[in-house]
């Protein structure tokens, strides 16, 4: 599967839905294309572990925080690639924003809020990850068209929370899910592909989590390291 350069145009034309309701923490990520052998692959970074990271050694695109010092989310997400696997984007590698989303609620507010941005740089990238980064794969868009490769995920803060998720690596504990998973949903729907790796009741799921609302009792520890990250 290649997104083509009409599929391209699609996303550089898309007019994003940008929101504005109140979180925990204000984020922005890089989804970076290249063409492989198998396709159109995206960039993935596996977190590092480390208790003071609410996402520790969780399956997630580049992306972070966004700073007073950031002049918009789309330089966040620029400024996070770069620290976080070394890839220096360009303007003319950027191709469009997707739509806002946001994380679960804790006690009726938003967790996160993520502004998420498309890049496909014309050359070869080499990325590396620095200390945050425990590992990096590049997966190509076919692998989200096999449903064998769909798996149940259930959410760390609260074990009966039973969550859609991708499978990439059992040793390695890779596995896609949440925010990360709903972005790519968010892409394949703009480019009207089907990902067969989510079926129709997990689509459901991941459609609705936003209205999710969890007590923060089961939150405690991932509430107290959002707040940390915001401040």
């Amino acid at each position: 599967m290649y997104i083509s350069n009409k599929e391209l145009q699609l996303i550089a034309d898309h007019q994003p839905r940008q929101r504005s309701e109140c979180s925990l923490m204000r984020a922005a990520i890089a989804i970076i294309l290249r063409d492989g052998a198998q396709g159109t692959e995206f960039l993935l970074m596996q977190r590092a572990q480390h208790k003071h990271d609410p996402w520790s050694g969780q399956m997630a695109f580049p992306g972070g925080k966004i700073d007073p010092q950031d002049e918009s989310s789309k330089r966040a997400a620029i400024r996070e690639a770069e620290e976080e696997v070394g890839i220096k984007l360009l303007e003319h590698d950027y191709i469009g924003q997707l739509d806002d989303l946001y994380g679960l609620k804790v006690d009726n507010q938003y967790s996160v809020h993520i502004s998420c941005f498309v890049f496909k740089p014309q050359r070869e990238l080499k990325p590396e990850g620095n200390y945050e980064v425990a590992d990096l794969v590049w997966l190509p868009f076919c692998y989200l068209n096999d449903p064998r490769n769909a798996c149940d995920y259930y959410h760390p803060a609260d074990e009966k929370v039973k969550m859609p998720a991708v499978l990439i690596n059992l040793k390695k504990e890779q596995i896609l899910w949440g925010l990360s998973l709903r972005m790519l949903l968010t892409l394949h729907e703009l480019l009207a592909w089907p990902m067969h790796v989510v079926s129709k009741e997990d689509n459901k799921i991941i459609k609705e989590i936003e209205d999710r609302n969890m007590d923060s009792s089961k939150l405690d520890s991932i509430t107290a390291k959002l707040i940390e990250r915001r401040n």
